[in-house]
């Protein structure tokens, strides 16, 4: 099985490339329907106007036995391992980090802050909101969590030695935030602490993201076990990466550092009792988890990747179950660089790829309709804007995208001065300047080379010498460095973000975030988001004026598509492969559902027939 798919991956890579973008995904000889394909037919429901191929909860009756749940982490890269919320950087971390938090908050039908063990209520008109913490939440040394636990978060986030990504704008609407992290207080004025459980928190101005979290950390995290740690330090120290403590269900018993996790119940969790002994995540190569999910190896496989679908999708073992992503893939476009003095944004008027109708033709040429096809079994839905459909109130799904079109790319290049002048089949810049553009891709998985070929050629194919920087793919952490340090080749990049509950674009697009690595400015980007966060946006009765918020939301998505701050590509449709032991899962964004709940139905896994 194994080597017929390498087989396959290097037929892809041939056909691909050899013809150009423009081949029909009807030309590719398509497998007989099958079953599981049978069943896609079926409806699901939908989120905005896509359709889901599979349930999103499953619930199984039966007793649950203990033993041991086997979790897959699909990477081809070892984890970094920061056990932390302020400081984790990437979502494999985060994956690792999920059984030890306790759910704090949980999501409304839009993503918006609900109550979870810890209620939270907001007082616009006094820009004010008050978090409560579950009385009888514990850390797993048996400390109780308390309000200096989320104070602890806020100060090391506005601390000058900070060097994480997430003191932002919203971080600084917070009152005295700023002054902290300037030096000028030894304490945040804006946070009060009621009592030991309370903590009351006030804003400069009180916009709706602070209504899914804008300002407002996500999780504790364990003060008097952390406190005396240098934060210069923190992000290597032994508390952090080998001996964390956890406020949630499971709590780590053993690491093999960049390999495995290995989890055991907190005996101090508050929750419901977990269903499971241990649990075990463990990184597994993305070329071998479908042999994995086959001999049962793994009891669970989030997000597993979709491009191995035809080899599992109809594994008599698994379960599968589909949401979709608060997430997005996309091209980007080096435009400036980031200021670490000044906190912000400076873009370059000179960037290579400074000119919009360059960015409009690169745009234009990319056939994402067909790679859905051909490399993602339709489980990738080609993207029209930068807010992700999960946000369905603010996703607007009638925006024109970027479809195929390479002869109005081309007709934008020749209308733009750049020309084909020494004959070589690439075009120059209008002064007639060689015009090589490096294009940054991420290794991983067996698509990862013939689609970044699949986009150098349908560039190639409207006249742009766009080649693979240094020749060859990057791991995913060297990538991601290179992309936060600017590295000064990059011109073009591939990635994606996970957007997270908040659909305010502002902290990957405004000019005062790190995490605008596309480094793109303007006064009328700063308006648009300005008017997504403005006061404007509730009524007098202080409840959310939706019309407003939305139209706002669209007016952006309408900018940055003409602009072309980024491109576009694809949005998620996730899957989750279970064996078929598991006793329950759900995707669903409104749920009780957690790993407290997760358990086996047999002491041994199921094994493909």
């Amino acid at each position: 099985m194994r080597k017929s798919w390498r087989l396959i991956a290097l037929v892809l890579v041939l056909s691909l490339v050899l013809s150009a973008c423009g081949k029909n995904a009807e030309e590719v000889n398509a497998p007989k329907e099958t079953e599981q394909e049978e069943k896609r037919e079926q409806s699901y429901g939908k989120v905005g106007n896509i359709e889901l191929p599979y349930p999103t909860l499953i619930e199984k009756d039966g007793e649950t036995v203990g033993g041991t749940l086997n979790v897959a982490l699909v990477t081809s890269t070892p984890f970094e391992g920061l056990f932390n919320t302020f400081l984790y950087e990437n979502d494999v971390d985060y994956q690792l980090l999920k059984p030890m938090l306790s759910n704090f908050f949980k999501s409304g039908p839009n993503h918006e802050m609900n109550d979870g063990y810890c209620s939270i209520k907001f007082d616009k008109n006094n820009k004010k909101a008050t978090l409560k913490i579950h009385p009888n939440l514990t850390w797993s040394d048996g400390v109780p969590v308390t309000a200096d636990d989320l104070i602890f978060v806020y100060e090391c986030i506005g601390h000058k030695d900070y060097t994480g990504v997430r003191y932002d704008s919203d971080y600084m609407n917070v009152v005295g935030m700023e002054e902290y992290h300037a030096g000028k207080a030894d304490t945040i004025s804006g946070l009060k602490k009621i009592d030991d459980k309370t903590l009351e928190v006030t804003f400069k101005e009180f916009y709706p993201s602070i209504l899914w979290g804008a300002g407002i950390p996500y999780d504790p995290e364990p003060k008097h076990y952390l406190k005396d740690i240098p934060l210069k330090e923190m992000e290597s120290h032994e508390k952090i990466r080998l001996k964390p403590l956890s406020c949630g269900p499971f709590m780590i018993s053993n690491i093999v550092l960049g390999e495995s996790v290995e989890y055991v119940p907190n005996p101090h969790w508050c929750g419901e009792k977990p269903k499971v002994d241990k649990m075990i995540i463990k990184r597994t190569n993305p070329d071998t988890i479908v042999e994995a999910l086959a001999s049962g190896a793994f009891d669970v496989v989030e997000d597993i990747n979709v491009n191995s679908y035809d080899r599992y999708k109809d594994l008599s073992n698994i379960t599968l179950l589909s949401n979709v992503s608060t997430s997005y893939n996309y091209i980007g476009f080096k435009l400036g660089k980031w200021d670490a003095e000044k906190g912000q944004v400076i873009p370059n008027p000179n960037a290579k790829l400074a000119d919009v109708r360059l960015r409009q033709a690169i745009a234009y040429a990319m056939n994402n309709k067909e790679v859905a096809e051909i490399f993602y079994h339709n489980l990738r839905i080609p993207a029209n804007t930068l807010i992700d459909p999960s946000h369905t109130t603010f996703w607007n799904a009638e925006q024109e995208g970027y479809d195929y079109n390479p002869e109005k790319a081309k007709q934008i290049l020749d209308e733009a001065g750049y020309v084909d002048v020494d004959g070589d089949g690439f075009r120059e810049d209008p002064k007639g300047n060689k015009l090589k553009i490096n294009f940054l891709s991420m290794a991983g998985g067996e698509i990862a080379e013939p689609l970044a070929q699949y986009y150098i050629q349908c560039w190639r194919d409207i006249g742009l010498d766009v080649v693979l920087q240094n020749g060859r793919l990057v791991e995913m952490n060297a990538f991601y460095d290179m992309v936060e340090q600017d590295n000064p080749e990059i011109d073009l990049y591939m990635a994606g973000w996970i957007t997270g509950s908040n659909p305010d674009p502002s902290g990957l697009y405004g000019r005062y975030a790190m995490f605008n690595y596309i480094r793109f400015a303007s006064e009328e980007n700063d308006r648009l988001l300005a008017a997504i966060a403005s006061e404007k946006a509730f009524g007098e009765d202080g409840s959310l004026d939706e019309e407003y918020l939305i139209k706002a939301y669209h007016d952006w998505q309408a900018y940055v598509r003409d602009q072309v701050v980024a491109a576009p590509t694809f949005y998620r449709i996730k899957l989750t492969a279970l064996n078929n032991r598991v006793s329950s899962w759900d995707m669903n964004v409104v749920s009780d559902w957690w790993w407290d709940k997760v358990g086996l139905l047999s002491d041994t896994p199921e094994v493909a027939k």
